[in-house]
């Protein structure tokens, strides 16, 4: 019998998402003759955001939500009647429903985590997470402790707490995509979790197309929101320590936020705004041609579920700066497939880049290295084990 796959996500079906551990699963599974289809949510006001799709051959639903339930969801998945729901991310507003209605068709009801700690009922500030649980951690996952909650008079978003984490407490299975996420399910949701790393992109266009700016022939590339957590900051504090050592160094800073105010001035303050190109909203193909053309990428991130734009700039063949995170240290290993340097500190970025500069068989060595790693972590190693999780067949 064909398997019947709901996969269930806040991310779209559109080219900045084809690489995403959601659409290249339900990518695949098609191509394996399985009826997988996503539902999304549908953005009011947004055109490009509201009508259903056919998407590279993957059936899109976009569903309205309101306090966590979504009728044109629960219903879709009552007339699909799915062997399998599958939820990816936590804060997520139609897991709710897709749990309701998963168990209404008896379907296999599983939950994807990433990027646990951008959960403000979990962390004080989402932005700058690692070192900010809460003291009290209240999850409410059950209706008694939901009761429980409003007789203790804490109303303030009791029913967004209760939508957001019932549904990966009481799912078939959980799936964490790192270790470290793995551990904090167990501390936070007392069960255990099936680890499943995602992987190095499946869909890789080539297509390179310069920005329509004045790029220097040298510089490094980062690219990341304008957060805290992203490290935004360490990024141009490592090129205002190089200056401090009498190097010009010039970075090439992406950010998907229209709004550079805050990085601009900062830069503008350490004094190398004119060394530093600031874009927005570039396509696939720019960020191509930025990848090829960059000498390092830099990671300075303070908190990451996982680390995308690692994979992307290994199969850039470009060596990589990335901050010494846990979840970093899962796959990379220093002067092997990175140069690794101490979490929010510049002038170790900056001592990173240096060394690099002077060793031209590192360079070599960490190419090779980040190119080996990509291969490890195929779409098809990740497919593979996601589907023994679906299949009940985890280890």
């Amino acid at each position: 019998m064909r398997h019947k796959i709901a996969v269930v996500t806040p991310y779209g079906a559109e080219a900045r998402f084809d690489n995403y551990a959601e659409f290249i699963l339900a990518y695949t599974l098609r191509e394996r003759d399985w009826d997988a289809r996503m539902y999304t949510y549908a953005i009011h006001g947004n055109t490009a955001h509201r009508g259903d799709l056919t998407y590279m051959g993957v059936p899109v639903r976009r569903c309205r939500q309101r306090y966590g339930f979504s009728p044109r969801l629960f219903f879709s998945i009552l007339f699909f009647r799915p062997n399998t729901v599958m939820c990816f991310h936590p804060k997520n507003f139609l897991n709710f429903t897709a749990y309701l209605a998963a168990r209404l068709v008896g379907a296999r009801f599983i939950v994807e985590i990433v990027g646990i700690l951008h959960d403000p009922y979990i962390v004080n500030d989402t932005d700058n997470p690692q070192n900010n649980l809460k003291s009290t951690i209240r999850l409410v996952t059950t209706i008694p402790r939901l009761v429980k909650e409003i007789v203790a008079g804490r109303f303030a978003g009791l029913w967004t707490n209760y939508v957001r984490h019932m549904p990966a407490a009481h799912a078939d299975a959980v799936i964490a995509i790192s270790d470290e996420e793995k551990n904090y399910i167990q501390e936070l949701y007392h069960r255990d979790a099936i680890r499943v790393y995602w992987s190095a992109a499946r869909f890789i266009d080539h297509k390179e197309v310069k920005p329509k700016v004045a790029i220097p022939e040298k510089f490094h590339f980062f690219m990341g929101q304008i957060k805290l957590r992203k490290g935004w900051d360490i990024a141009i504090d490592a090129i205002a320590e190089l200056k401090k050592a009498g190097e010009t160094a010039h970075l090439v800073f992406v950010s998907p936020q229209k709004d550079l105010t805050e990085p601009t001035q900062y830069a503008r303050g350490k004094g190398v705004l004119s060394q530093i190109v600031f874009l927005t909203d570039i396509s696939n193909e720019e960020k191509n041609w930025l990848y090829t053309h960059c000498t390092y990428v830099l990671i300075p991130s303070r908190y990451e579920g996982f680390g995308l734009i690692a994979f992307e700039a290994f199969l850039a063949q470009k060596p990589v700066c990335a901050s010494d995170l846990k979840v970093f240290l899962e796959f990379m290993v220093d002067r092997t497939n990175v140069m690794l340097f101490e979490t929010g500190n510049g002038a170790a970025l900056a001592h990173t880049m240096q060394t690099l500069d002077a060793d031209p068989d590192l360079r070599t060595t960490l190419i090779q290295g980040g190119l080996k790693t990509a291969e490890e972590f195929s779409y098809k190693r990740m497919v593979s084990e996601h589907v023994a999780v679906i299949e009940g067949k985890e280890h």
